[in-house]
């Protein structure tokens, strides 16, 4: 019987909220911006690219863990 190795699955589905949360910004950045008229320019880029970081982040950081882990996995 195979084990399951349960953390890694952890880091690839956040790998994969950091990929949508990234493909999503645009979107994001429309609802932020229907919010307040007045300011609706500026909040729409601040949050487009603060969620494209974001989700970037969090991609970026999810797949070094996974390639490290499974590399170390390699030499066990």
């Amino acid at each position: 019987m195979k084990t399951i190795d349960i953390s890694s699955m952890i880091v690839a589905y956040n790998f994969i909220i950091g990929v949508l949360v990234m493909l999503s910004s645009e979107k994001l950045a429309a609802y932020a911006g229907n919010v307040s008229k007045s300011y609706s320019q500026r909040i729409m880029r601040l949050t487009r690219v603060s969620t494209f970081t974001f989700g970037a982040c969090v991609a970026m950081l999810s797949a070094g863990i996974y390639v490290l882990f499974h590399f170390l996995k390699i030499g066990v």
